[in-house]
C-alpha cells in the first residue's frame, strides 16, 4: 500500500508543477475565461483518473489520493472546474472497475465536490480553508472505507492520513510558490520597463526601445522619425501650493492622457520628473507636428481633477525634432528635441517648438 500511496504522491507533485506551467496567468484569481475553468477541471479529473489507476486496491476497494484534484479544481478554477473533474473523475472510476466501493466512492467524491465549492468560494484562492477542507475530505475518506471494509487494519488508515495530508499540503505549496514566484516576476518586469507612477515606459526602458528604432532607421533611406519632449509648465509651483501627492495625480494624468493621443506602437515615456517623452516611427513631419500641437491642447484645454477636488489647468512646452528633416543621423534627435524643449520654455511656454533647418 505503501508503495502505491508514494507513487501516488509522485504523480501528484509532478501534476503540480504542470499546472502551474499551463495556469500560471490565472492561479492567483477564480475569475477566467470558460474555457479555461473547462481545462483546470479537464487537468484536475484527468489527475484524479490517473490517481485511481495507481491507487492501492484493498477488498475492492480503490485507496488513493483522488481528494486532492477536487480540492485544487474548487480552490483554483470554481464550481465549473470542480464539476467537470467531478464528471471525469466518476467516468474513470466506473470505467477501472463498477461495483459497490465504486459507488460508495463516487458518493464520497461528490460531497468532497460539493463541501469544495461551498467552503472554497470566492475570487481569490483560500489556501487556509484549502486545508481544512483537506483534512474535511481525509475524513469522509476514512468512513467511506469503514463503511466498505469495517474491520479496517489501523495500518492503513495511518498511512493514507499520512500520504494524502502530506500530498494536499505539497500541492497548496507548490502551486502557491509558483503562482507566488509568477506575480514577483510579473513586478519586476514592470518596475524594470515602466513608470510606477504614470504607467508607461521608464527612460532606461525608451533609451532602449529608441537605440533600436534609431539603427533600423539609418539603415532605411525611407525612414521617417519624429521625436517629441514635452515638459510640464510651473510643476514646481503645483507641487508648493496643492502638495506632492496632488503633482503625482497630475503626472498620472498627462501619462493617462497620453496614452490616450499615443498608439500603443508608439513608444511613450516618463523620462524625468515632470518631463516626458514620446518617439513615432514611419511619421511625417507634418504629422509630428500635428500630433505635438494635439498634445498641447489636449492639456491646455481640459483641467485635471486632484483628490481634493480642486480643478486645474495644467499647460505643457513640447519641442520636436524629425529624421530626416532636422539631421541625417537618428542619434542626433534627442540633442534637438531637447533644444526646441528649452526654446519652448524660455519663449512662454504653452507652446510646440521646431525647426525646419537640418543641423
Amino acid at each position: 500500500m505503501l508503495k502505491e500511496l508514494f507513487l501516488n504522491l509522485t504523480i501528484l507533485i509532478t501534476f503540480n508543477y504542470l499546472f502551474t506551467l499551463l495556469f500560471k496567468e490565472s492561479l492567483s484569481y477564480k475569475e477566467d475565461r470558460p474555457m479555461f475553468q473547462l481545462l483546470k477541471g479537464a487537468a484536475c479529473g484527468l489527475l484524479g483518473v490517473f490517481l485511481i489507476a495507481f491507487g492501492f486496491s484493498y477488498s475492492d476497494s480503490i485507496i488513493d489520493l483522488r481528494n486532492i484534484p477536487i480540492i485544487i479544481a474548487a480552490l483554483y478554477g470554481g464550481w465549473v472546474s470542480t464539476a467537470v473533474a467531478f464528471a471525469i473523475i466518476v467516468a474513470g472510476r466506473i470505467l477501472i472497475n463498477f461495483n459497490a466501493s465504486a459507488i460508495f466512492s463516487i458518493a464520497a467524491v461528490g460531497i468532497i465536490a460539493i463541501l469544495s465549492v461551498a467552503v472554497l468560494r470566492g475570487k481569490k484562492p483560500d489556501r487556509k480553508k484549502a486545508f481544512v477542507m483537506l483534512l474535511f475530505s481525509n475524513v469522509i475518506f476514512t468512513l467511506t472505507l469503514l463503511l466498505l471494509v469495517p474491520e479496517q487494519p489501523a495500518g492503513t488508515l495511518v498511512y493514507y492520513w499520512l500520504i494524502s495530508t502530506l500530498g494536499g499540503m505539497l500541492s497548496l505549496y507548490i502551486i502557491k510558490h509558483e503562482a507566488d514566484a509568477r506575480l514577483l516576476f510579473k513586478k519586476y518586469k514592470f518596475q524594470a520597463n515602466y513608470d510606477f507612477l504614470t504607467g508607461i515606459f521608464n527612460k532606461r526602458k525608451f533609451e532602449e526601445i529608441s537605440r533600436l528604432l534609431y539603427d533600423r532607421a539609418s539603415r532605411s533611406a525611407s525612414s521617417q522619425l519624429a521625436l517629441i519632449y514635452l515638459d510640464i509648465d510651473h510643476f514646481k509651483q503645483i507641487n508648493d501650493q496643492y502638495g506632492h501627492y496632488e503633482g503625482d495625480q497630475v503626472l498620472k494624468e498627462l501619462g493617462t492622457r497620453l496614452r490616450f493621443l499615443i498608439s500603443s506602437s508608439d513608444p511613450s515615456a516618463r523620462i524625468g520628473g515632470e518631463e516626458f517623452a514620446v518617439l513615432i516611427p514611419n511619421c511625417t513631419y507634418t504629422k509630428g507636428l500635428h500630433l505635438a500641437e494635439e498634445i498641447r491642447q489636449t492639456m491646455d484645454g481640459n483641467p485635471i481633477l486632484l483628490t481634493s477636488g480642486d480643478t486645474i489647468f495644467v499647460t505643457v512646452s513640447i519641442g520636436i525634432a524629425h529624421y530626416p528633416t532636422n539631421t541625417g543621423d537618428p542619434q542626433t534627435l534627442p540633442l534637438i528635441a531637447d533644444r526646441m524643449l528649452y526654446k519652448a520654455k524660455t519663449s512662454g511656454r504653452n507652446q510646440v517648438c521646431s525647426t525646419e533647418k537640418k543641423e
